[in-house]
């Protein structure tokens, strides 16, 4: 069994949703519902990662492990790679990447994708993709081999005539290795990267793996708008 940490990456500098993290949901902060099922998983270590002050102070209010970093980056999985280099954690560590965003994230998703580390340089999940899901740009696309789960593209907008029986929903949650890590966050973007705004796509053009399976439990939605939060109250009510 892979021992694992999870980092969760948190900004307060959120655009669709100013303060997301500290957005109060059933008389708890946004971040500490994440929190709260990081903590449930199997994971040896569990912390946040923030550039915010505010931030850390309320998760720390709350008995969590926090890891101060960098005003400067650009993405969430830029952050968990400076928490791995501060804390100096061994290259075959199991990181996985909680989004700091998803408080209904379930924590077998978790444990799932920490195990999915075996043949592959990248872990992430997919759950079956609705009707009216396949033409939304706004929802991200994979497609996967059948016998070897490797993912072979993600997506935002699609061709309707891929196979659409095999095409799933990408949940936006990782688990790579810190050797991995290092290699992804210290290479420069690629262009498809750039064209579809897909961090993953990167990891194709430095010749990665990227192993997908389908989310054992399908966890609610994330939170980026005004809409989600109320969405996710009403679930948590």
């Amino acid at each position: 069994m892979n021992e694992f940490n999870v980092v969760i990456p948190s900004r307060l500098d959120s655009k669709r949703l100013p303060k997301k993290a500290l957005a109060m949901i059933n008389g708890k902060p946004l971040i500490r519902w994440v929190y709260e099922k990081a903590i449930a998983s199997d994971a040896k270590i569990v912390l946040i990662a923030t550039d915010s002050e505010e931030i850390a102070s309320i998760a720390e209010s709350f008995g969590a492990d926090v890891e101060m970093t960098s005003m400067d980056h650009k993405s969430g999985t830029d952050r968990v790679f400076e928490v791995c280099k501060n804390r100096n954690w061994s290259d075959d560590r199991v990181i996985v990447n909680l989004q700091g965003d998803n408080p209904l994230m379930p924590s077998e998703n978790i444990n799932q994708i920490a195990q999915m580390m075996g043949d592959c340089d990248i872990a992430t999940l997919s759950v079956p993709i609705l009707d009216q899901e396949i033409t939304d740009p706004n929802v991200v696309k994979v497609l996967s081999d059948s016998k070897t789960n490797e993912a072979l593209f993600f997506k935002r907008k699609i061709d309707v005539n891929h196979e659409l029986e095999r095409l799933h929903r990408h949940i936006g949650i990782y688990a790579y290795r810190v050797a991995t890590l290092r290699k992804f966050s210290l290479s420069p973007q690629s262009e498809d990267e750039k064209k579809e705004k897909l961090e993953q796509l990167r990891a194709y053009s430095l010749n990665m793996s990227i192993k997908v399976e389908e989310a054992e439990s399908i966890p609610g939605p994330d939170v980026d708008t005004p809409d989600d939060l109320i969405r996710v109250q009403s679930i948590l009510e």
